[in-house]
């Protein structure tokens, strides 16, 4: 290597280490890591005996095993592991590539490699994916040195090291022989195109010796994994071999979190061109006076080919479709794609190389930053439930192995139900312990995954929904968390309020429950409707059930399918009766006062609102239900339950300001606003202290020339609750809506907030926030 490309080298490695390191702590464990930490953190003896019950060999557990030991268990310091070792791969590519055509090739594949959002998510991930991976990178170039020895010395090392890596994949994990059989179908080439030399016996023992002995080391676990490799049933649905080879290459291009971009379909096709363009050089004459035979250069085609010919194959018998085991061939795919760069001019290089960065940036800041891309948020979940969890509440983990994970971030004092007990379900004995908990409990809070293997009958979520009141049910990736209230006491078949209500021309509105006419803010209102189909509904609907406040505002608001989502409207037969529960959750925060409640339907397919008749006259497109007392909650909720989209720290004369959210009326606070919408603010207050006089509040829109576009004057409470009542520490979430004028122009825009006094004066501004009308 000259100075320069040991200069390049050291560069590419730090940008690998920087990118494999940035952030490494900022996502929260997901299952599997939380069982990998778990799991490590026992004694070796206990580490083998789990990982004996795992689906996964216990090498990689060994290695994490002391690596905590020594560094702590923290996310950062179990996640460095696997960073280190994706950095380590970058090295391995490097030695791949200067090992089949020098040092240029290995630059531009170590390149590649440093930059693949494909092995940096992996590489931040405490699981064995990345170590298989450079497991495998090791093996290929040790298996180049086997058919390609210098001397006798070196191929006799090179033997005992293969068998040595060999057996380090079967231990780390069970989809490694996919590795071997890329190998061997190598191996099988560079014997046929080398048959005039002779010893074709001989050298087929060799290989075979080579195999044999990597077996003898894993001989002591191949009893435990044996049945593994063997018993499994399908992992996933089947996929068509097309379909497989496509996600194979979008992973090994743009990576898992690349997502719907407009120009994706372009970054493929030239993806494409580069991967035809980099098999014409490897196979090109040319080639074959600087790499060799034909073995060498097949090679990083077979192996890249690997893993998605593996799922093929196993796609006819026990479909095993995941994205993360294509990890293992990015290092050739990389080879491949390096061979498109290396022989051209330096200003197509360059180009070449611009645009292999360019597409790696959508997935790598889509993994950063962008949360639907997140890993399974127990960290955030683990401390909602610590903030939001009273006295006597409860948390069901439905599937039990959430157990090691959940309980490596939370820290409060709710009794932990691992459910169920059995796979499948025990309906009987499931059935009695909830009932139990139930009856021990006011709130539950429980977390699903992994609902297909634990409890594919969703047996524990029906009987919830049976007989509790689900007040929230939100995705934290793919981890689902519903909170659900237990009815205090014994429930009637037959409604408090009787209704003789049609909604559309199926459904029946025939009386409603409410457990109590007044409730604290932050608690759960529960409400029972008595529906009744006429006959089949043709479609499926939404019950929407929301608690308003004096200026409309929603402070409560449900929104499922009947059942819990669990009882779809078409599958009702006529004169089926359905008693629905519903829970509202009452936002923390809110004013104490008069509410009311209303509830109708809505079709899932267009949005559109049933019509409401009594005795065939319309009544609108919702019921009324009755007024509410929302009662002031008698100590502050932690400020981890009011979900603020920004936060703030700003204080004026005893007010203070703890942050807002603002979006678009009715839309995902994500929606892009426009002239005509209304903007909606929340604003989040803390009393510092008791206050003697009332304040209003003045909401200006102003444009990029500070011209006002629209103008609020409101309570600043959002209605009407003086600050004169407002107590030492009470929070209040304040909601205010801006009417856009239609004729407004796109552009940049600032809102703004200031106290007014009773006086008349305007004081200084709270809150000043830009944001774009489209």
């Amino acid at each position: 290597m000259t100075r320069s490309q040991r200069i390049i080298l050291i560069a590419i490695l730090l940008l690998a280490a920087a990118l494999r390191f940035y952030r490494l702590d900022a996502q929260s464990l997901w299952n599997d890591e939380g069982n990998s930490i778990s799991l490590a953190r026992r004694s070796l003896a206990l580490v083998t005996a789990g990982a004996a019950g795992d689906i996964h060999p216990p090498g990689y557990y060994y290695l994490l095993w002391a690596w905590i030991r020594l560094f702590g268990h923290s996310e950062f310091a179990a996640r460095s592991l696997s960073a280190l070792l994706g950095l380590l791969l970058v090295v391995v590519t490097f030695a791949l590539g200067r090992r089949m055509e020098g040092p240029a090739l290995g630059l531009a594949a170590a390149f590649l490699v440093s930059i693949s959002p494909f092995q940096i998510y992996y590489s931040q991930e405490a699981r064995m994916y990345i170590l298989v991976t450079l497991i495998g990178a090791a093996a290929t170039y040790v298996f180049i040195r086997l058919i390609q020895p210098s001397n006798l010395q070196t191929f006799k090392l090179s033997n005992i090291l293969y068998i040595l890596l060999t057996a380090a994949g079967l231990y780390t994990h069970y989809s490694y022989p996919l590795v071997i059989a890329a190998h061997s179908i190598v191996y099988a080439f560079w014997l046929m195109s080398t048959w005039r030399r002779g010893n074709i016996g001989a050298r087929l023992l060799r290989w075979a010796a080579v195999q044999i002995g990597a077996l003898l080391l894993f001989a002591p676990w191949l009893p435990t994994a044996w049945p593994k490799l063997t018993g499994y049933g399908a992992i996933s649905e089947a996929h068509p071999p097309g379909y497989i080879l496509l996600q194979a290459f979008r992973h090994y291009t743009l990576g898992p979190t690349a997502g719907d971009m407009p120009w994706l379909n372009w970054l493929l096709a030239g993806f494409a061109f580069l991967t035809v363009t980099g098999l014409v050089r490897q196979f090109s004459k040319s080639a074959n006076q600087r790499i060799g035979n034909l073995a060498i250069r097949l090679l990083p085609l077979v192996y890249a080919l690997a893993p998605a010919a593996m799922m093929v194959a196993l796609s006819f018998s026990r479909p095993a479709y995941r994205p993360k085991f294509f990890l293992v061939g990015t290092p050739a795919f990389y080879l491949v794609i390096a061979h498109a760069i290396i022989r051209r001019r330096p200003s197509i290089r360059a180009i070449v190389i611009l645009f292999v960065t360019f597409a790696a940036i959508p997935g790598l800041h889509n993994y950063y930053h962008d949360p639907a891309y997140a890993r399974d948020d127990y960290r955030g979940m683990a401390r909602y439930i610590e903030a939001a969890a009273r006295d006597g509440d409860a948390i069901i983990l439905d599937a039990p192995n959430q157990w090691e994970v959940f309980t490596y971030y939370y820290g409060g004092e709710a009794d932990i139900y691992p459910l169920p007990r059995s796979r499948p379900p025990d309906e009987t004995a499931t059935a009695a312990e909830l009932g139990e908990i139930a009856a021990r409990h006011r709130h539950i809070f429980a977390l699903y995954w992994g609902l297909t293997e634990a409890d594919p009958q969703r047996f524990i979520e029906s009987w919830l929904e049976e007989h509790t009141y689900r007040a929230a049910d939100s995705w934290h990736g793919d981890v689902r968390l519903a909170v659900y209230a237990v009815p205090q006491t014994s429930e009637s078949e037959s409604p408090q309020h009787d209704l003789n209500l049609t909604l559309g021309n199926a459904i029946a509105l025939r009386g409603y429950s409410v457990a109590a006419g007044a409730i604290e803010s932050g608690d759960v209102l529960q409400l029972t409707l008595f529906w009744e189909a006429r006959q089949t509904p043709p479609e499926r609907y939404k019950v929407f059930v929301q608690l308003l406040d004096g200026a409309n505002h929603i402070v409560g608001q449900l929104d499922s399918e009947p059942g819990g989502n669990l009882l779809p409207t078409d599958t009702w037969q006529p004169g089926q009766a359905v008693i629905d529960r519903y829970g509202i959750l009452v936002r923390p925060g809110t004013p104490p006062g008069e509410h009311r409640l209303i509830v109708g339907m809505y079709s899932l397919s267009s949005g559109a609102r049933l019509p409401v008749q009594e005795e065939g006259e319309p009544r609108g497109d919702h019921v009324a239900l009755g007024g509410v007392t929302v009662l002031r909650s008698p100590a502050p909720p932690p400020e981890e339950t009011l979900s603020m989209q920004h936060q703030t720290d700003w204080s004026y004369h005893g007010l203070k300001l703890l942050g807002y959210d603002l979006y678009k009326l009715g839309h995902p606070p994500d929606t892009p606003l426009g002239p005509g919408d209304v903007l909606h603010l929340n604003l989040y207050w803390q009393a510092e202290r008791t206050f003697s006089a009332d304040q209003s509040l003045r909401l200006r829109l102003l444009d990029g020339s500070g011209r006002e576009t629209a103008v609020l004057d409101a309570p600043i409470a959002g209605v009407s609750y003086p600050l004169s009542q407002w107590t030492a520490g009470e929070i209040v979430r304040a909601q205010f809506d801006l009417f856009i004028p239609g004729d407004a122009a796109p552009g940049k825009y600032r809102l703004e907030a200031r106290p007014i006094t009773p006086e008349g004066r305007e004081g200084a501004a709270w809150l000043s926030s830009l944001f774009e009308l489209k």
